[in-house]
């Protein structure tokens, strides 16, 4: 949904509540002396939203909190639980999880949702600027990690540096200690005067001042807009390209050196390489599409309200978008979990009920067993690991084959040369 497709619903709903004000029961400013104080002025200029829309936005947002609650808990118990899981990469899934866990559970269910069935931001000045707080920080903290699970893909599957080919648990650590500490760092100038947490659109939730015309506010939104938004989405973007092209290159590798070698099976290999070209496209479609889908609106809201640009700017057009990027918090886990096949068979074995609509393959079950038979090296491990997002037993497979056929064609020109 584009941003004028924002704007023009948001215009209509406006003026359906203004045409609706007799039939609909319409809330009132309530001017007491904290609230007054922490609204910004702009907004006061639109009469009050219709509680009807406020209910819907409570309903919504519970169900959005608790799935995202319920669902990152589940992921946070199945790979803490499972001691396969337990892996560098799998770090990054954690941290995400944790972030999503809490951006779920401090801003949805149940301080906006009780706020919205308020009609108005019910928690006072402090709550809502550490409300903001929160939200500002884990939802930094989800986006560059999601920057940190690329780039790990990235470097496993494209290796462009060797030393950064394999991750250990001490990197790992580390590269989510820098992540929390960046994100820590851009969510706490507001307390020092640069910027400010304030309610925003139905007045029911708190965020980053992006409507006052002040220098140093101007600065920090357009800092923090292109620290949180534009590099990271700029990384995912260039990592997911180059793994795509990547396992393209490999595939094309594959074609070849089975032509030169007239291996009897080369459309066998062609599909291995084939299925784990399309798996790559498709998750890194999913994820980049999903958060900009997310986050976009939101983004550019912000940034066109910044920079004065203001036509469109209504609680409509301002809550719209709040919504859509809190719903990210949700879908997250499944995204990253969900295609990793261990996953799916420690769930299966923990909850059964919840993947009956999509059980683990049999050829992932087989793998998994044979691989619990016979522990793998380090290497081999950490290997899999990253490589499980992009269907890691196509891509163990296309590996394998290829070791397989390099050394059998150095065996054959060896023994050629024997008997010459």
């Amino acid at each position: 949904m584009s941003v004028q497709s924002f704007a023009n619903l948001g215009n209509k709903l406006l003026e359906n509540a203004t045409f609706n004000n007799e039939s609909l029961t319409k809330s009132v400013w309530h001017w007491d002396p904290e609230f007054e104080s922490i609204v910004h002025p702009y907004w006061r200029t639109f009469d009050m939203v219709p509680e009807v829309y406020h209910y819907l936005v409570g309903v919504y947002i519970s169900i959005v909190g608790i799935s995202g609650v319920l669902g990152n808990l589940l992921v946070l118990y199945i790979f803490a639980s499972a001691k396969s899981l337990r892996t560098p990469p799998n770090m990054f899934i954690m941290s995400l999880a944790i972030g999503d866990l809490t951006f779920s559970a401090v801003n949805g269910f149940p301080l906006l949702t009780i706020s919205s069935f308020n009609t108005r931001w019910a928690w006072g000045k402090l709550t809502c600027e550490i409300y903001g707080f929160i939200g500002g920080l884990f939802g930094f903290i989800s986006i560059n990690t999601m920057a940190l699970i690329s780039l790990d893909r990235y470097f496993v599957i494209a290796q462009p540096f060797q030393t950064m080919k394999s991750l250990t648990i001490k990197r790992a650590i580390i590269m989510l200690v820098f992540v929390w500490l960046y994100s820590l760092i851009w969510s706490t100038p507001p307390f020092f005067g640069y910027g400010n947490y304030v309610p925003e659109g139905f007045q029911t939730s708190c965020t980053f001042d992006y409507l006052t015309q002040s220098k140093g506010n101007i600065i920090f939104n357009i800092g923090m807009y292109i620290g949180n938004f534009i590099i990271p989405v700029g990384i995912i973007i260039f990592c997911y390209y180059q793994i795509v092209k990547a396992v393209r290159v490999h595939e094309l590798e594959m074609l070849k050196m089975a032509q030169k070698m007239n291996a009897s099976h080369p459309t066998s290999m062609k599909t291995g390489a084939k299925k784990a070209d399309v798996q790559a496209a498709k998750i890194s479609v999913i994820i980049v599409f999903l958060y900009m889908l997310s986050w976009t609106p939101y983004a550019i809201i912000a940034l066109m309200a910044l920079t004065g640009r203001r036509d469109h700017l209504n609680p409509y057009t301002a809550e719209l978008p709040v919504l859509f990027a809190k719903t990210s918090a949700m879908y997250n886990p499944f995204i990253y979990a969900i295609n990793h096949p261990k996953f799916r068979i420690q769930l299966e074995k923990k909850f059964p009920c919840l993947i009956c609509c999509c059980p683990p393959k049999p050829k992932e079950r087989d793998t998994t067993s044979a691989a619990s038979a016979t522990k793998p090296s380090k290497y081999q491990s950490e290997r899999e690991s990253s490589m499980s997002q992009l269907d890691p037993e196509d891509d163990k497979q296309v590996v394998e084959t290829t070791k397989n056929q390099t050394t059998s064609g150095h065996t054959n020109e060896a023994y050629e040369s024997e008997q010459k």
